[in-house]
Order: C-alpha cells, then sequence, then structure tokens
C-alpha cells in the first residue's frame, strides 16, 4: 500500500494543472487560471506583459508564479481597474490583449494543410535541450501540442500528461489517433523524426507510435493492472479517454532520456537530429 501511495504521489508530480485554453491575440494559452504556485512556460508570457507595462520589475522571467509575480498582477489589476485578487483568469489576460502586451508573442500561422492533411511548411526545426531550453520552458504538462510526421507531412494533436526525463503524451481525439496509426502502419515502437509546433516556435523531436502503461476503461493516475503493451501492473498512464488509444507515446528531444533505462535512446537521437536537418 505504502509503495502503490508513492507512486501515485511522484505520478502527481509529473502532472499539470487543469487545463483551458484563452486566445490572446493569437498567443494561445493552455490553461484558465494561473496563481501563486504555477509552473508552466505561460507564466513568462505574463511576466513578459507586465514587464511592459511596468508592474513586473524583474530582469528575468521564470515560469514560476511565485510572490513578485502575484504582486506585480495585483498591481496590474489595481492600474486597470481589475479585481485585485493576484490570479490571472479570463479578465486579466483580456485586458492584456486589449493593452497589446502579448503581441509579441503571437504564432506563426496555423500550419497550411492539403485535402489530404499534410502540411505545407518549414521541414526543420530547432534543436533544443529537453533540459534547459524545452521542459517547463516551451513544453509543459498539460500542453496541447501539434505534431507533424517529417516524412509524410501529416499531422495529429497531442496532449502531454506525464514524463519526466522525456515528455509523455497522448492523442487528443480518434481522428488523431487514425493519423497516427496511418504515419506508423498501425501502432509500432519505431521511432520517427517529428516537429513539434507551440506558439511561435517548431522544436526537432522523436516519438514513437506504441500506446503503453495504459487501461482506457480504468481512471488516470491510479495503480492498476494489465496495462497495454504488456507493462503489467502499475499506474494508468490513460489519462485523455475516448480517442481509441490505451496509454501514453514517448516524445523525445535533444539529450531527454529513457523512464526506464534513464539512458538515451540512440534512435530517438539520431531521429531528432533528422528532425533538426543535421
Amino acid at each position: 500500500m505504502k509503495k502503490a501511495l508513492s507512486v501515485l504521489m511522484l505520478v502527481a508530480l509529473f502532472l499539470g494543472f487543469g487545463s483551458g485554453v484563452v486566445d490572446a491575440k493569437g498567443y494561445v494559452f493552455s490553461q484558465k487560471v494561473y496563481k501563486l504556485g504555477t509552473r508552466h512556460s505561460d507564466v513568462k508570457v505574463i511576466q513578459e506583459a507586465l514587464k511592459k507595462d511596468g508592474s513586473f520589475k524583474q530582469a528575468n522571467t521564470t515560469t514560476y508564479y511565485g510572490t513578485i509575480t502575484e504582486k506585480a498582477v495585483k498591481s496590474f489589476q489595481k492600474k486597470h481597474k481589475i479585481k485585485a485578487d493576484g490570479i490571472v483568469g479570463s479578465a486579466t489576460i483580456k485586458k492584456m490583449t486589449e493593452l497589446g502586451l502579448v503581441a509579441a508573442n503571437k504564432p506563426q500561422p496555423k500550419p497550411q494543410t492539403t485535402s489530404r492533411g499534410t502540411v505545407q511548411r518549414q521541414k526543420v526545426g530547432e534543436y533544443l535541450d529537453w533540459w534547459t531550453e524545452v521542459k517547463d520552458v516551451l513544453v509543459s504538462h498539460n500542453d496541447v501540442l501539434l505534431i507533424e510526421d517529417v516524412e509524410t507531412g501529416k499531422t495529429f494533436n497531442v496532449k502531454v500528461t506525464a514524463g519526466s526525463n522525456h515528455a509523455d503524451v497522448e492523442t487528443l481525439t480518434k481522428e488523431d489517433t487514425e493519423t497516427l496509426r496511418s504515419i506508423w502502419g498501425g501502432f509500432s515502437w519505431d521511432r520517427r523524426a517529428v516537429l513539434v509546433y507551440k506558439g511561435n516556435r517548431v522544436i526537432a523531436a522523436s516519438m514513437n507510435g506504441m500506446p503503453h502503461a495504459g487501461v482506457e476503461s480504468q481512471p488516470g493516475g491510479q495503480v492498476v493492472s494489465s496495462r497495454s503493451a504488456g507493462f503489467g501492473q502499475g499506474i494508468n498512464y490513460d489519462f485523455v479517454k475516448g480517442n481509441n488509444m490505451e496509454g501514453h507515446v514517448c516524445l523525445h528531444f535533444k539529450n531527454s532520456l529513457t523512464h526506464g533505462s534513464n539512458k538515451q535512446d540512440s534512435q530517438h537521437q539520431a531521429n531528432v537530429k533528422k528532425a533538426a536537418g543535421l
């Protein structure tokens, strides 16, 4: 019992907070509310907006919503006659939008697609380090990402639902799962070079196409048996329901590690370089 509780506590650390989307001048915020204690890449966007307004005095921005950020938000809210609760919600983001404080963070236009769903845009991603440039900086738990397969140009959406040494992601819908299967020729452990679209960034990555460690019929985060892909008993890493996929797939970046061996996977790393055009 103690072991199961310990595992559950670890999973709680891996998982983000409630998700939602607020579109401010094209920038897609992944959550509905940001408050004291939040750790998310969107916090940097909020701090940058507060800096432009003169409310955030720190030289550097971070992904952590601490007391300094809370104080700056209250100052911004008082200045612009918003309820000064120190919480960034729809009203605060709307005001930042109206003032043009997030204009610099506007993403590139959405990929143009053909009738077959293939994209027509650049095929090279940024070669960014998982530990210092991607994790909790550009990609955070509960983020929704657009994935493009480098070879076919097909795209699908995933949600980051777990992961520490790399990102563990799940397809959002049945249609996304069908696209994934069409790319890999069914579910497969094969690694493929992919591009990850987040905000105005395109990041080189590698992904396998085998959902694992999940049970669709059981709640995510609980200890269950007979997990997919022969993973046996353990935490149920199936949080997105109704997508015709049990469990998650692995999304690797430069220098990321596996969760099993705690080492780099040479095939994934080779595909990351391929996605970066190296």
